[in-house]
């Protein structure tokens, strides 16, 4: 056989298209991690990408530093709180009068739980997260499937959630605050932090095994009940080993290399705005490099904490809850919370504009990019009227710059959740409590 003959078979057997290769034999669907031989089908594609932020306790609703829009002519024209987003009105949508059913009567600290799950968290069988159902799709093209981050880090109690983001089986996944790690995990190739990482892998991989040796002989001493239990367990241990496999296949390809420049990885809640930004930066440079599609961003928690006191270190008198809480009393109280939501909106407005800016094909990186922002409250535990807004995605086939007030007759903004799902091109048919989609976001 010619050179040039073996190296056109070769060719031809390399280029395997990913869809047709996932469906397997018998219409079997697997769950594949990228194989080099698929790596052209999986670079020609456009990344479709969802950040989902939250913030806790609500935000400022009255006055001057009222976080909705009002309309000047049809248009949508922000307050002080939010005055950083007026130059991209065309670019968003805002919703007020979605929630979560399930939630309306949950605990007055606990829907941070819920916010991209539309379970209550008090529910013996809760749905994953909407950016986990995502990942579940999607995740196998990229080094990481996803990005949970927070401010305070972890999992925080239950109904008293540090995150968002919940696994197929609905527990919480942990949140990252370890801006030099994420760093070091997407983009520092040093070769001591590759061993180390293998390693661990290794060590990982040998106690995964040692379970799964014991399994079989566990299952057949216990009950029906116990038995279920354990099934349940060895779902999320297969998981895990499939997450080491997907980990040393990466090791394998370089990981992108960035500037360090601008990137505070030694920030801490003491200089909050650092801190953030550089979060936003690491979101920014793992979207850009296609280290990850899909990212959670627990901002503020309903927790006590050093990020509860924030506003304290930033002049506004209380801390987050008690402003929170003290907005309710109307324009005049709403001031010192509409600082803080400033303080916030600035920051992400900045990173929204970055995404603006960032030529991909067909735009930029923010048409590419669903960014949802909200909370799960109203006002101060109140669990209705969430106030949301989208920006970007019209490669997606979002449309914006329209204000939606829903009222009485709003759908579960699960059904929000399905239409955004969709957009990523995940086939889904329901999301949790979801009746349908929501044409009306869509062009």
């Amino acid at each position: 056989m010619s050179g040039g003959y073996r190296k056109t078979m070769m060719a031809k057997r390399m280029n395997i298209n990913r869809r047709t290769f996932l469906r397997g034999a018998g219409g079997v669907a697997l769950s594949l991690p990228l194989l080099q031989c698929m790596a052209s089908d999986a670079e020609s594609e456009i990344p479709k990408r969802l950040l989902a932020l939250y913030v806790g306790h609500g935000f400022a609703l009255h006055g001057d530093w009222g976080w909705y829009p009002t309309l000047v002519e049809g248009q949508m024209q922000f307050g002080k709180s939010m005055d950083a987003f007026n130059p991209l009105t065309a670019r968003i949508t805002v919703a007020r009068g979605l929630e979560h059913p399930q939630c309306v009567s949950a605990g007055g600290h606990s829907t941070a739980d819920s916010f991209l799950t539309g379970s209550n968290p008090a529910a013996s069988v809760k749905s994953p997260s909407l950016d986990q159902i995502a990942a579940m799709t999607h995740g196998h093209k990229t080094r990481y499937p996803s990005l949970v981050l927070g401010n305070e880090g972890g999992l925080g109690g239950e109904g008293r959630s540090n995150t968002l983001s919940y696994n197929q089986f609905g527990r919480g996944i942990p949140s990252s605050n370890d801006l030099r790690g994420l760093y070091d995990a997407m983009f520092n190739s040093d070769p001591a932090l590759q061993t180390k990482l293998h390693r661990r892998l290794n060590r990982d991989q040998r106690r995964v095994d040692r379970v799964l040796e014991s399994y079989r002989d566990l299952k057949q001493q216990l009950g029906s009940e116990d038995s279920q239990k354990l099934e349940h367990y060895m779902h999320a241990l297969r998981d895990v080993e499939k997450d080491i496999e997907r980990l040393e296949l990466w090791m394998n390809k370089p990981k992108p290399q960035v500037a360090v420049d601008g990137l505070a990885l030694d920030a801490t809640v003491q200089d909050p705005a650092s801190f953030i930004r550089t979060m936003y930066s690491l979101i920014y440079l793992a979207f850009k490099t296609d280290s990850t599609r899909y990212a959670s961003y627990m901002l503020q928690s309903m927790n006590s904490s050093a990020w509860d006191n924030v506003p304290i270190q930033l002049g506004l008198g209380g801390t987050h809850h008690i402003l929170a809480h003290n907005a309710a009393g109307g324009a005049e109280q709403s001031i010192p919370l509409g600082k803080y939501d400033k303080f916030q909106g600035d920051l992400l407005a900045e990173f929204v504009q970055k995404l603006a800016n960032t030529s991909e094909p067909g735009g930029s990186m923010l048409d590419n990019t669903i960014v949802m922002y909200g909370s799960s409250n109203s006002q101060t535990h109140v669990n209705t009227d969430y106030p949301l807004m989208l920006v970007g995605g019209e490669n997606l086939g979002l449309r914006h710059g329209t204000f939606h007030q829903l009222g009485d007759t709003a759908p579960p903004l699960s059904n929000m959740y399905l239409t955004l799902l969709n957009a990523l091109d995940v086939p889904a048919t329901q999301f949790s409590d979801s009746s349908g989609t929501i044409p009306e976001i869509m062009a």
